[in-house]
């Protein structure tokens, strides 16, 4: 399509290009992280939309159809519409995972059929993007893996909607360009470097998941494994697009949200458990992850 600009005398022509969308996400089903323990039992479903799971910690057992493998740490894989899946942790483990359920029927998503990808740091960015506004943008009920109803949020922050799924987009089309954790722009490493920033990233997560109730600090995390702060910082940046303490500060909310769905405890015991010096400051940076207080939280998982 041509446009044209009469400047003066002279006719300026301009060409104006079509942007044809790759994928369209067009319905949001779930987006959400879950913590699978080793005891947690799930009967499996089938649906007609199509469903992401990605592990971010720990292993994941995964089942589709006849088919049942391992997905390992910052491992995406993707369920088509109608496929029987399930999932559980690995034997005596535990999983943190992100479960996002959509509808999108654009030719390009046959490309995920049963497929499994391994996230770099832009599409792990996307993920926690869209678990965030997700957070922000709905209310949970029935919130225990798998299973999630959203209803959106009176004061749901202005086109969350959108940035959901821009960022869902956005993930789809940086799968489709690579299918490993390294960045094509990226300086190249040896098999042993990535192996060595994976593990040290691996190893991070583990000690913050086993020492949540306790002071920590980024000098403390990195003379726990053994490199220099300054090392894990920019190492673990590269590798999962937040800084130590942000992944710190996540995990926390993330198991005070657990242990408010409970029903066991009160904020005092939660905030303790969690690792905040006081009541007040759990208080407060709860609602800045979540957009509410520990106590509207709980009364909306009460409905």
């Amino acid at each position: 399509m041509n446009a044209g600009l009469i400047l003066g005398e002279v006719l300026v022509m301009f060409s104006m290009q079509e942007l044809t969308p790759l994928f369209s996400v067009t319905k949001l089903v779930n987006a959400a992280y879950y913590q699978l323990g080793p005891d947690f039992q799930w009967p499996g479903e089938r649906h007609d939309f199509w469903e992401v799971v990605y592990v971010d910690r720990g292993e994941a057992v995964i089942t589709a159809e006849e088919e049942e493998y391992t997905l390992k740490a910052w491992e995406m894989v993707f369920h088509c519409p109608n496929e029987w899946h399930n999932l559980r942790a690995a034997e005596g483990k535990t999983a943190g995972v992100v479960v996002i359920a959509f509808v999108c029927d654009s030719p390009s998503m046959e490309a995920f059929r049963r497929r499994i990808i391994a996230l770099g740091p832009q599409e792990r960015q996307c993920l926690t993007t869209i678990v965030r506004e997700a957070e922000r943008a709905y209310v949970y009920f029935e919130n225990r893996a798998p299973h999630v109803k959203l209803v959106r949020r009176d004061d749901a922050p202005l086109g969350a909607e959108q940035v959901i799924r821009a960022n869902l987009e956005q993930l789809f089309i940086y799968a489709c360009r690579e299918s490993a954790a390294v960045r094509a722009e990226a300086p190249r490493m040896n098999s042993n470097a990535l192996n060595h920033h994976a593990e040290m990233v691996e190893r991070t997560k583990s000690f913050l998941y086993a020492h949540i109730h306790e002071k920590i600090t980024l000098a403390r995390v990195a003379a726990e494994i053994s490199v220099s702060p300054s090392h894990l910082k920019r190492v673990f940046r590269e590798q999962t697009g937040q800084s130590v303490i942000a992944y710190l500060t996540d995990l926390r909310v993330r198991r005070a949200k657990q242990m408010i769905c409970d029903h066991q405890y009160n904020f005092s015991q939660i905030a303790e458990a969690v690792g905040f010096d006081s009541v007040y400051y759990f208080s407060a940076r709860f609602k800045k992850y979540t957009g509410m207080t520990p106590t509207d939280y709980a009364r909306s998982v009460r409905r």
